[in-house]
Protein backbone atom coordinates (compact mmCIF):
# COMPACT_ATOMS: atom_id res chain seq x y z
CA UNK A 1 0.00 0.00 0.00
CA UNK A 2 0.64 3.59 -1.24
CA UNK A 3 1.76 5.90 1.81
CA UNK A 4 -0.94 8.07 2.01
CA UNK A 5 1.68 11.34 1.72
CA UNK A 6 2.78 9.86 -1.64
CA UNK A 7 -1.19 9.67 -2.66
CA UNK A 8 -1.81 12.88 -1.70
CA UNK A 9 0.45 14.87 -3.35
CA UNK A 10 0.18 12.84 -6.59
CA UNK A 11 -3.11 14.18 -6.89
CA UNK A 12 -2.76 17.93 -5.24
CA UNK A 13 0.37 18.52 -8.85
CA UNK A 14 -2.36 17.52 -11.30
CA UNK A 15 -3.50 20.52 -13.28
CA UNK A 16 -5.48 20.89 -15.96
CA UNK A 17 -4.08 22.84 -19.40
CA UNK A 18 -7.09 25.25 -18.46
CA UNK A 19 -5.38 25.98 -14.90
CA UNK A 20 -1.79 25.94 -16.22
CA UNK A 21 -2.49 28.35 -18.93
CA UNK A 22 -4.29 30.67 -16.49
CA UNK A 23 -1.42 30.18 -14.22
CA UNK A 24 1.37 30.94 -16.27
CA UNK A 25 -0.17 33.73 -18.95
CA UNK A 26 -3.43 35.37 -16.66
CA UNK A 27 -7.07 36.30 -17.20
CA UNK A 28 -9.06 39.60 -17.30
CA UNK A 29 -12.85 39.46 -16.08
CA UNK A 30 -14.80 41.12 -18.61
CA UNK A 31 -18.30 41.81 -18.19
CA UNK A 32 -18.77 44.68 -20.90
CA UNK A 33 -17.30 45.84 -24.16
CA UNK A 34 -13.58 44.83 -23.98
CA UNK A 35 -10.96 45.52 -27.15
CA UNK A 36 -7.70 43.68 -26.79
CA UNK A 37 -4.88 44.23 -28.90
CA UNK A 38 -2.95 41.48 -30.85
CA UNK A 39 0.28 41.99 -28.04
CA UNK A 40 -2.17 40.38 -25.47
CA UNK A 41 -3.20 37.51 -26.84
CA UNK A 42 -6.65 36.32 -25.92
CA UNK A 43 -6.76 32.78 -26.45
CA UNK A 44 -10.26 32.04 -25.00
CA UNK A 45 -13.23 32.92 -23.16
CA UNK A 46 -14.40 31.00 -20.33
CA UNK A 47 -18.18 31.85 -19.65
CA UNK A 48 -18.30 32.93 -15.77
CA UNK A 49 -22.29 33.55 -15.77
CA UNK A 50 -24.80 33.20 -18.23
CA UNK A 51 -24.04 35.38 -21.11
CA UNK A 52 -25.58 36.76 -24.09
CA UNK A 53 -22.62 38.69 -26.63
CA UNK A 54 -23.52 41.68 -28.94
CA UNK A 55 -20.41 41.57 -30.84
CA UNK A 56 -17.30 39.41 -30.40
CA UNK A 57 -14.50 39.07 -33.13
CA UNK A 58 -10.79 37.67 -33.26
CA UNK A 59 -8.26 39.74 -34.30
CA UNK A 60 -8.54 39.67 -38.15
CA UNK A 61 -11.87 41.26 -37.46
CA UNK A 62 -13.79 37.53 -37.71
CA UNK A 63 -17.25 37.43 -36.51
CA UNK A 64 -16.99 35.12 -33.59
CA UNK A 65 -20.65 35.13 -33.10
CA UNK A 66 -21.52 34.03 -37.03
CA UNK A 67 -18.62 31.45 -36.59
CA UNK A 68 -19.58 29.97 -33.24
CA UNK A 69 -23.59 29.99 -34.40
CA UNK A 70 -24.26 31.58 -30.91
CA UNK A 71 -26.28 34.65 -32.21
CA UNK A 72 -28.36 34.98 -29.47
CA UNK A 73 -27.78 32.45 -27.47
CA UNK A 74 -27.82 32.32 -23.65
CA UNK A 75 -24.32 30.72 -22.73
CA UNK A 76 -24.46 28.74 -19.48
CA UNK A 77 -21.30 29.06 -17.18
CA UNK A 78 -18.38 26.74 -18.03
CA UNK A 79 -18.90 27.23 -21.75
CA UNK A 80 -15.30 27.74 -23.67
CA UNK A 81 -15.27 29.95 -26.81
CA UNK A 82 -12.41 30.28 -28.87
CA UNK A 83 -11.73 31.33 -32.34
CA UNK A 84 -10.57 29.03 -35.18
CA UNK A 85 -6.75 28.63 -36.67
CA UNK A 86 -5.33 29.43 -33.44
CA UNK A 87 -6.42 33.61 -34.32
CA UNK A 88 -6.84 35.40 -30.80
CA UNK A 89 -9.67 37.28 -29.90
CA UNK A 90 -9.93 40.93 -30.37
CA UNK A 91 -13.44 42.42 -29.48
CA UNK A 92 -15.43 41.16 -26.71
CA UNK A 93 -18.92 43.58 -26.12
CA UNK A 94 -21.69 41.69 -23.80
CA UNK A 95 -25.16 42.32 -23.63
CA UNK A 96 -25.10 40.52 -20.40
CA UNK A 97 -23.21 37.66 -17.75
CA UNK A 98 -19.36 37.71 -17.73
CA UNK A 99 -16.57 36.24 -19.29
CA UNK A 100 -12.87 34.99 -18.11
CA UNK A 101 -10.19 35.96 -21.08
CA UNK A 102 -7.57 33.88 -20.75
CA UNK A 103 -3.81 35.03 -22.23
CA UNK A 104 -2.08 32.48 -24.21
Amino acid sequence: MLDARYQLNKYINIMTTQELQISRNGQYYVSGDVTFTAAQQVAYLVVNEAAVFANLTDQADVDLIAQSNISGASLSAGVIIAPKGGSFIKRVNMTSGSVIAVFA
